[in-house]
Parts: C-alpha cells; structure tokens; sequence
C-alpha cells in the first residue's frame, strides 16, 4: 500500500532535514540551517492493560514515494522510518500497529561516540585473539536505530509462607593427623534451626522495560539501563534519519515476560521477609493491581564485524553509551592462562606438604 513521507523540509533552501544527535533540533542536509523541534516533555499517561485489546502487529508492507528522487521504497514489516537507498532522503511515515508509541527517548551518544566506544572495549577484551585487534584500524558502519518497548507498571501484593533458618554452632570432638600423628581437636559444627514463618510484602513497578520487536540479535535485546527521565512525548521528527520499527510481539506476551521479572523481584522479597542465615520458600500468592503499559521508542547503536568467517554482533545504549558485545576468545591464551594457575596451585600445595610445623591454627586441643 502507497504511504507518503512526513515532509521535514528546510525552511531556508527546501532540503529535506534530520535530526542532531543530543540537540532537539532538526539540521538540514545540504544548507546546515536547524529548527527546532517541539519537543513536548514527557508525562505519564500509560493505559491500562485491562482495557487495551491485544492487537497484533500489522503485516501490511508500506510502498514510500520517496520525496528526493521519486523511487517507490518498500519499507520492512513493522518499519517507519529509514532512508531511501538511491539518494539517501530521510524518509519517516506514520506507524500504523493498534498501539501506537506515546514517548520517545532521543539519540545522545553520536556516531564518533559509538566508535569510539566499540575501540575502547575491542582493545580491552583479554582473552581476544592477538590479530583481533587488527581491526582497530579499520572503521566500521554503526546503524543508529529507534526500536518500540513496552512499558510496564504494575503494584503488587504478596502473601507468602515458608521457613526461617537460624544457624548456632555445637563443638564437636574429631580425630586428625597431624604431622602423622593422632590427636582429638574440638571443631565448631554448623546447625540449622528451622521456624515456620508467613508474611505479606508488597513493591511498585515502573517502567519494565520490555523489547517488543522479536526479529533482532539476541545482544540487542540485552541493552538496557535507559535513561528513562529524559524521556519525551513521541514526535515522529525524531525519527528523520534514522531507522525505526513499530512492535511485532503481541502485548500479552511482553507482559508475560515483564511477570517473569516482577516475580524474581518479588522472590528476592520473600527471601528477605524471612530472614534469618537460610530460607526455605512454600508458597508465594502475588496479586497485581493498577497494571499500566505503553510503548516507547528507545535508541540503539547496531554493528556487526567478521572475524574468521563468523559474524559478532555490537549494541549500544544509545544515550549513556553501554557497550554489549559478542566476542571471539584465544583457546591458546586460555589454556596457558589455565596452565600457569595449575602451576601455581601444584607448587603451594608442594610447599605447604613440606613444611614442618607444631602449631596448629582454628584448632581447640584436649589432652
């Protein structure tokens, strides 16, 4: 279906304008005049998850009339932006999922900022082949991509019930040898003293993040710790030279997966309720109350690089500049790591065998 770019033309010679990393402006392509861009601060207005139906993504592919040269643009699945490929106009259109995105968290760490990121860590990987390193002299391709989350909010209470272990110390009396020769020593044994408990906790949720596109690198779907408090209200003007996409995981999947984290929060919870040196869990009945959602646009730095015929994948947190990467190891560097440990280890374990003392230490002697 035909679909028609968003016009962000320059007002001073009418080239198309993208949008300046860490500014909020938008910079035209050919003459450098910027515009402002109006950038609404965010405030929270999540839907409930009650009342929103679960509708999946759209599998309608757009046709873009690029603006530029004129060439019909086939979008990806689920894309709103990208630029043409013939004469790089920025091209962005409306999303058209059932849900649409409410806020936006722009671009701050620029491509030189990427680059300089992925060197640093390249250069710091201890175990990487030796002619890993070849390629920090070699510049690589960042993609800087807008990818929809889902953002959860949800209140919870739990009632739980297990057990409280206390540790106390009873001196038993043991045989050993020491220097070849039999002795009884009073050692310190550890006991457990278990107590029936139960409780209620209860902890706020906001803003679990969850990755809403499921066709990506399994790193990019490890980034995260987003500013989210510099977070705006969607305008599609920050998407004008970049890539974007729209969610293709359904709502009720995501909010699974965002249970799945609550729950391991809400254990740890328990856990700590209990109390006590050692804990035994029965039984844990969450109830979730005011369970909110929306989805926003986070910013992502995408790379890749080739070494030995494989490919590793590099993503960027595209505002505080966390690096996840996939990396090569040096099964030679390992192994003589491994080997010098062994080493080390036989020779304490030599020394220790062949010296000769009368005290002994942590011990209670009785005669």
């Amino acid at each position: 279906m035909k679909f028609s770019a968003l016009p962000f033309k320059c007002p001073s010679c009418g080239s198309f304008m993208v949008h300046k990393i860490n500014s909020f402006n938008l910079v035209c392509t050919s003459c450098k005049t910027t515009k402002a861009i109006d950038a609404t601060v965010y405030t929270r207005a999540k839907s409930s998850i009650y009342n929103a139906q679960n509708i999946p993504a759209s599998s309608e592919i757009k046709v873009v009339d690029c603006p530029g040269c004129g060439a019909d643009i086939e979008f990806k699945k689920q894309q709103i932006s990208t630029s043409c490929p013939y004469c790089e106009t920025p091209l962005v259109t409306q999303p058209i999922n059932g849900i649409k995105p409410y806020s936006i968290l722009p671009f701050s760490i620029d491509t030189e900022t990427a680059k300089k990121t992925f060197k640093n860590w390249l250069g710091s990987l201890f175990f990487a082949p030796n002619s890993l390193k070849k390629l920090l002299d070699f510049e690589h391709k960042f993609r800087p991509i807008y990818l929809p989350y889902y953002s959860f909010d949800s209140k919870t209470f739990t009632n739980y019930s297990g057990e409280r272990g206390d540790a106390y110390y009873v001196e038993v009396q043991r045989e050993v040898y020491i220097d070849g020769k039999p002795q009884i020593v009073t050692e310190l044994e550890r006991h457990i003293n278990w107590n029936y408990v139960s409780g209620s906790t209860n902890r706020d949720f906001y803003d679990v993040l969850i990755n809403s596109k499921s066709d990506l690198p399994d790193i990019v779907k490890q980034v995260s710790n987003f500013d989210l408090n510099r977070l705006m209200l969607y305008n599609p003007a920050f998407l004008s030279g970049f890539d974007s996409f729209e969610y293709n995981k359904e709502l009720e999947n995501c909010y699974q997966e965002a249970k799945e984290y609550m729950n391991s929060v809400i254990h740890n919870d328990v856990l700590y309720s209990i109390g006590g040196d050692e804990q035994r869990v029965h039984s844990i009945n969450t109830q979730y109350n005011k369970e909110m959602f929306e989805v926003t646009m986070l910013p992502v730095w995408i790379s890749s690089f080739d070494y030995n015929s494989k490919q590793y994948n590099i993503a960027i947190n595209g505002v505080t500049g966390e690096i996840f990467g996939e990396r090569p190891y040096s099964y030679t560097k390992i192994f003589i790591t491994i080997l010098i440990v062994a080493i080390v280890i036989l020779g304490l374990f030599y020394l220790n065998n062949n010296y000769n003392t009368h005290e002994v230490t942590n011990y209670i002697h009785t005669y």
